[in-house]
């Protein structure tokens, strides 16, 4: 049943198009969450139902997203099979603790991690990924496990992380890294969305319509990214970073 909570039809319009926007921005470079979290916390929408909604929308734009990567043969399936269970139960783990963990230690965990991961973006050498190891699942899962678990947790910048994490470990091109890791923010972001789906957190009167924009905009964004390559995934990535730690220094300090 859905919590007792209403916006008017400009409110959920509003939401819609951030939700378009988010699962874009997803689908090429990740960072979604980060559009769509602090869209529904400012329309007034419960903190641990903004959680709620913000994961059961990424599910849709990621799976557009992924099918756009599949039909466009870009994914890795070797990595996918060996890291998916992993990080779905990491993820799941994570939703529990979402309801127990202070809010504040999270917010510094996100505001260390960001610049960490945007530095690794900037310092990256195109010319040092020339080759392209498909046969490593173990150092997959060791690195792709926890970020599912932080995705159950809170999950803004989840797709990122992992695009970055392949790319660096697996020497994936961001192209590679960026449709192989899909699948996997799809576990991770089912994982998260069961939890909140059995504790009854998401308001379905906000949810479907933006699970529907967040459809169309993971579909064009897939598009976007295999037709744009790894040039125009690095500049996103870059983007979608900054705009990550200003949004949340600006919110640690105000």
């Amino acid at each position: 049943m859905d919590p007792i909570f209403e916006l008017s039809i400009y409110w959920v319009l509003a939401l819609s198009l951030v939700a378009f926007c988010a699962g874009y921005v997803d689908a090429v470079a990740g960072g979604g969450g980060m559009l769509n979290l602090p869209a529904l916390l400012f329309a007034g929408v419960p903190p641990i139902s903004s959680l709620a909604v913000s994961k059961v929308t990424a599910i849709a734009g990621t799976t557009l997203a992924v099918a756009k990567y599949a039909l466009g043969k870009r994914v890795q399936w070797k990595i996918v099979v060996y890291a998916a269970i992993p990080c779905l139960l990491a993820s799941y783990v994570g939703g529990m603790f979402a309801l127990k963990l202070s809010a504040t230690f999270l917010a510094w965990a996100i505001i260390i991690c960001i610049p960490i991961a945007l530095i690794i973006v900037l310092r990256d050498k195109p010319e040092a990924h020339l080759g392209t190891p498909e046969d490593r699942p173990v150092k997959a899962i060791a690195a792709l496990a926890p970020i599912g678990f932080y995705d159950g947790i809170l999950g803004p910048g989840t797709g990122t992380y992992m695009a970055i994490a392949v790319r660096k470990i697996l020497k994936f091109d961001l192209l590679k890294a960026t449709a192989t890791i899909k699948p996997l923010n799809l576990f991770t972001n089912i994982g998260a969305a069961v939890a909140f789906l059995l504790a009854g957190k998401v308001i379905w009167a906000i949810a479907l319509p933006m699970i529907a924009a967040s459809s169309l905009g993971g579909w064009i964004g897939g598009h976007s990214a295999i037709k744009g390559g790894d040039k125009f995934i690095r500049r996103l990535l870059i983007i979608v970073l900054t705009v990550m730690l200003t949004a949340n220094v600006i919110k640690m300090f105000m």
